[in-house]
């Protein structure tokens, strides 16, 4: 039986949705953890109730709740602060404007580039998950984390302090519904 992605932080709901933006990020970093564990375990052992659970925990992660969370802010965060950014060139200096700017093109290439790494992943998962022994790719995995944890911290380094000059209740309202929205959840 397989139990549904809990999308609310127990801090946040939808109505808060930089909460719940911050608490995906805190799930990726503990899934590539569990995955960087789960490829030692598999090193050493056939894969047993442990490992196929992980396995089975670590694909829903980023194959269900990790495109919606992409999606938040290819389709409803990046837009609006680009557009925001345009629409009010005070808000932020020169600067600034061009390192966000660039940061979100950079992040939005690195959504496609880590989809192509996770679908190596993913695979071997799939295996694990079925009992059948298979190797993680240790620089694959390696790099997934890797990678995982520099886009985290771009995206609160430097996008994240511009949404919070950037936007207002209403934009942040209208996010959060659209989170929901994207998750078959009433609010």
């Amino acid at each position: 039986m397989t139990s549904t992605i809990e999308f609310r932080s127990l801090e946040s709901g939808f109505d808060e949705p930089l909460g719940l933006w911050l608490a995906c990020h805190e799930r990726v970093l503990r899934f590539c953890g569990l995955l960087e564990r789960l490829r030692l375990h598999v090193e050493k052992y056939r894969p047993d109730s442990e490992a196929i659970q992980s396995a089975t925990s670590i694909r829903r992660y980023f194959n269900e709740a990790a495109p919606r969370h992409h999606a938040d802010e290819e389709a409803d965060m990046f837009p609006r602060l680009l557009r925001c950014l345009s629409e009010r060139p005070d808000l932020v200096s020169p600067d600034d404007d061009t390192r966000t700017r660039d940061a979100i093109a950079a992040l939005m290439a690195e959504h496609r580039s880590s989809e192509v790494l996770w679908s190596s992943l993913d695979a071997a998962l799939a295996q694990i998950e079925n009992g059948i022994s298979a190797r993680l790719d240790a620089g694959q995995v390696e790099e997934f984390g890797r990678s995982y944890r520099h886009h985290i911290e771009v995206e609160e380094g430097v996008v994240m302090p511009a949404m919070k000059l950037a936007f207002g209740a209403h934009d942040w309202e209208e996010i959060g519904a659209a989170m929901a929205q994207r998750r078959g959840v009433e609010r």
